[in-house]
């Protein structure tokens, strides 16, 4: 039985203290405060007798854990009213660099309102005039739309024909640069790159161009199921000038508490909080990440789901006859063999939203960020008749 968007918004509980409100609380990232329209306001705009499907930001349709939840109905009472122990500052990096491991100390870790701070806060760092930002492309876009308002080059390489990241060409363009962005998982493409051709690109360019910063953004690295894909923590606590960024707004699902942070030697994050504001982690979101890290069961969990949902959404598209780039993210790039934007619009007068433009692919490939099974069930169902009529 169809449920009418005006149903569904009052079984939410908009405006009262319903599900609702903690699943828009941790609902929206750094993507969405960029790009993206309200969830609320496309669910409103949709026909009276469809509930939107927000497919457009990568964020997490389940949310976060009952553990960060439990966390944060804890701390919701009235002793918000008085000045807390900030465990922001002591417990929170501690906890980080645990899970972290390879040796990491609460010294390695710099959190942040978001990891969107850690990004600007490199470029402000690392790159200026003639000392350029070099960046994939397509790839996630702030470093280079903050380095182009600053007056200072950015060398795009584009990527490979699996959509991966061209670690040779990257290393090439490094040369003399200010910081290169490498994202990986990268977005939108996907695709990912193994530990070992990351520590060997890293290696590569520290010894070839001493002084140039080196950024992993580690955003959706916690979705991956490749053994052979792991994190660059070893690299940031070796090497000065290479450090992560990364988050917990994509599997954690608290996109809407706001919480990133970097983790690198103490060097660099110096160099980074002295760069860029990177503001203050609130009581609440702090407890919540803690929480989540101390339940790794779920973070199991969410990857395997996430697992199912993608792996069961690539086979519908590719019975269609589409192509998804291989994946080990909360997110698919789709060879729609049409413009991004003419699918887009048609999904949404179905009631899907869908990613936005990735130049230059934006004439044949589409963004499409995963949602539970049920809602990419619905989905696939609008993209069959998009795409095949």
């Amino acid at each position: 039985m169809s449920l009418s968007r005006r149903a569904f918004v009052r079984t939410l509980g908009i405006g009262g203290a319903g599900a609702f409100s903690t699943a828009l609380i941790v609902g929206r990232g750094r993507e969405a405060l960029a790009w993206g329209p309200d969830p609320v306001e496309e669910m409103l705009q949709a026909s009276p007798d469809t509930v939107m499907i927000i497919l457009s930001s990568n964020e997490n349709a389940r949310g976060p854990g009952k553990a960060a939840l439990d966390a944060l109905n804890g701390r919701a009472d009235f002793k918000v009213g008085r000045y807390q122990r900030d465990i922001s500052r002591e417990d929170l990096p501690a906890a980080i660099a645990k899970s972290l491991g390879h040796g990491a100390q609460a010294e390695n870790i710099l959190t942040s309102t978001g990891s969107s701070h850690i990004l600007e806060a490199g470029v402000r760092a690392y790159v200026s005039v003639g000392r350029p930002l070099v960046t994939g492309t397509p790839s996630y876009g702030n470093p280079a739309r903050s380095t182009r308002a600053m007056g200072a080059e950015v060398r795009e390489v584009p990527v490979d024909s699996n959509l991966r990241l061209d670690l040779d060409g990257m290393a090439d363009a490094a040369q003399g640069a200010g910081l290169v962005f490498l994202c990986n998982p990268n977005n939108p493409t996907s695709a990912t790159h193994p530990a070992e051709k990351v520590s060997a690109f890293i290696e590569h360019v520290v010894s070839s161009s001493p002084g140039t910063g080196i950024l992993v953004d580690e955003a959706y690295i916690d979705y991956a199921t490749d053994p052979s894909v792991a994190s660059a923590i070893a690299e940031s606590l070796t090497y000065p000038g290479v450090f992560l960024a990364r988050t917990f707004s994509k599997a954690y699902g608290m996109a809407g508490l706001r919480l990133g942070y970097a983790a690198g030697q103490t060097g660099t994050l110096d160099k980074l909080s002295r760069a860029w504001g990177l503001g203050e982690v609130s009581l609440l979101t702090a407890s919540a990440a803690i929480a989540s890290l101390n339940d790794p069961s779920h973070m199991e969990w969410e990857r395997e789901e996430n697992r199912k949902v993608r792996d069961f959404t690539i086979n519908e598209l590719g019975k269609m006859g589409f192509e998804s780039a291989e994946s080990q993210t909360n997110f698919l790039f789709v060879d729609i063999g049409r413009s991004a934007a003419e699918f887009r619009e048609a999904c949404r007068a179905l009631g899907v939203s869908v990613g936005r433009d990735f130049p230059p692919m934006e004439q044949t490939h589409a963004r499409i960020s995963l949602g539970t099974m049920e809602e990419m069930q619905r989905a696939l169902e609008v993209f069959r008749q998009v795409l095949t009529n």
